[in-house]
């Protein structure tokens, strides 16, 4: 009688474990990080739902150590962004300051499924900058006796996305070292509003519509990893030379405007 008693009493309880579904929709989820891949000096390591979840600063010392993050069920954007140095936060926005050239911003921005108990993700630092070199034909080093003075409408990059974020952006390009022309960067662009002014004693001479020629040469402003672009000006003839070396692997391309 004890026996069937002890049997009986086992029996119910897994009838009730079977029968008894928990919701664990209100259970979070557990999102492992995998910065081994990642070459930075330090990742600023972040996750967004509606709002932040969490933030967190690695040094490339801590890469290839375990990173875990209680997150919410569903999706969660992880943004990981390496080596910004100059610019600055503005809200939402890393920002270039006026006078400024483009950082040489290296990040990635995820969208992970967060719907089980575990996730993973695995952190690939994507080139988010173009560097544009600008050489003039008719001078023996390639630069000119003017100054010249890079405009557009792209300051920033929002910190989420890494979309490109609208406001003026002026630089002056650099002398490049040991080599011929001037050099600068840019960050990813919305549309082809990228000028160069030429102007000698405080007057514009010249206008070059650089955001015009890039478009024209079939540069991909969306790419996963942004490629340089090189522009030969000729102007007393005014074509232009437009020259495109990808981020990864030999090919280049080149078109006469």
């Amino acid at each position: 009688m004890r026996r069937l008693l002890i049997l009986g009493i086992a029996g119910l309880a897994a009838l009730v474990s079977c029968s008894v579904k928990e919701d664990r929709s209100d259970c979070p989820c557990y999102l492992e990080v995998d910065l081994s891949y990642a070459r930075a000096e330090s990742v600023q390591l972040r996750g967004w739902t509606s709002r932040e979840v969490f933030s967190d600063a690695i040094p490339a010392k801590s890469f290839k150590a375990f990173h875990e993050y209680m997150v919410p069920r569903g999706q969660v954007r992880v943004t990981a962004i390496g080596n910004t140095f100059e610019l600055v936060p503005q809200g939402y926005a890393l920002t270039i300051e006026e006078g400024h050239q483009m950082d040489s911003l290296f990040a990635c921005s995820d969208l992970v499924d967060t719907q089980g108990e575990i996730a993973r993700n695995e952190v690939l630092l994507r080139k988010n900058f173009a560097t544009i070199g600008i050489d003039f034909k008719d001078e023996d080093d390639g630069r000119t006796a003017y100054d010249l003075l890079v405009s557009g409408t792209v300051f920033g990059v929002d910190i989420r996305t890494l979309e490109p974020v609208d406001g003026r952006f002026r630089c002056e390009p650099d002398p490049v070292e040991e080599g011929r022309g001037y050099s600068f960067r840019v960050p990813r662009q919305k549309d082809e509003s990228l000028k160069l002014t030429l102007s000698y004693a405080g007057k514009p001479l010249e206008v070059i519509d650089l955001g015009y020629l890039i478009a024209r040469s079939g540069f991909d402003w969306n790419s996963a990893d942004l490629g340089d672009v090189s522009i030969l000006c000729d102007l007393p003839a005014h074509t232009f030379t437009i020259t495109v070396k990808e981020w990864e692997g030999p090919v280049t391309f080149n078109i006469t405007i």
